[in-house]
C-alpha cells in the first residue's frame, strides 16, 4: 500500500471530503464515487454516492486503491443537497463493522442489512451476486443467492477470500431484493 494513498484515505475520511476511488490491478473496475467513512490496511469502507443521494456502501481492498481524488469541496451541489437532507457528513453504517478481515465484514454487513453483493471483479468484472452469508469458512465465505427476479436459490455458492475485491450493501436494489425475497426460508 502506497503511503500517499493511505494519507488520502485518511485525510477523506477526516474531511468529509467526496472522493473518487481508482483501483488498479483489476482490469474494468468501476470507479467508486462517494465518502471514505472507514479505512484498514485490510479494508477501505465507501458511503457510495451517485445522482447527488447515498446509496449504501461499498468496501474494497485497501491494497487495491491506486488514487483517491477529491470531487468537490463543501460548496458542492452533492455535499450542498446532502447537508440540507441531514445526510453529509457521510457516516459509517451502525453497528460499526470490523475492517481488518473479510470473514468479520461480510458475516457483520450480512447480518445487519439481510443482503451483500459480492464481487469477484478479477474474475468476473460485470458481475456480482447478491445473498445472505450463510456460512463462514477458514478461506471462503458461503452465500445464499437471491435471484434477479428476488427468488432464493437452494444451495449456497462458495467465494474464496482471495477472489473477493468488493464487497456492497445497504444500497437500492440490495433492499428492494431483501423486499421481494423476504426472509430466507
Amino acid at each position: 500500500m502506497d503511503n500517499k494513498v493511505m494519507a488520502r484515505l485518511d485525510e477523506a475520511v477526516s474531511s468529509g471530503a467526496l472522493v473518487r476511488v481508482h483501483r488498479s490491478g483489476i482490469r474494468d473496475a468501476d470507479r467508486l464515487e462517494g465518502f471514505v467513512v472507514g479505512t484498514s490496511a485490510a479494508w477501505t469502507l465507501i458511503a457510495l454516492c451517485s445522482d447527488v443521494q447515498l446509496d449504501g456502501w461499498a468496501a474494497v481492498r485497501t491494497a487495491d486503491i491506486s488514487k483517491v481524488r477529491r470531487r468537490g469541496g463543501e460548496d458542492s451541489l452533492t455535499v450542498r443537497a446532502l447537508r440540507r437532507r441531514g445526510l453529509w457528513p457521510a457516516r459509517a453504517p451502525q453497528p460499526e463493522l470490523a475492517l481488518d478481515g473479510l470473514a468479520e465484514l461480510a458475516e457483520g454487513s450480512s447480518d445487519a442489512f439481510g443482503l451483500v453483493s459480492v464481487h469477484v471483479e478479477r474474475h468476473a468484472p460485470d458481475a456480482c451476486w447478491i445473498g445472505e452469508v450463510a456460512a463462514v469458512r477458514p478461506k471462503s465465505l458461503r452465500l445464499r443467492e437471491v435471484d434477479p427476479d428476488a427468488r432464493w436459490q437452494p444451495k449456497p455458492s462458495k467465494f474464496p477470500f482471495k477472489h473477493v475485491t468488493r464487497l456492497g450493501f445497504g444500497g437500492r436494489y440490495e433492499r428492494t431484493l431483501l423486499e421481494f425475497a423476504g426472509p430466507n426460508r
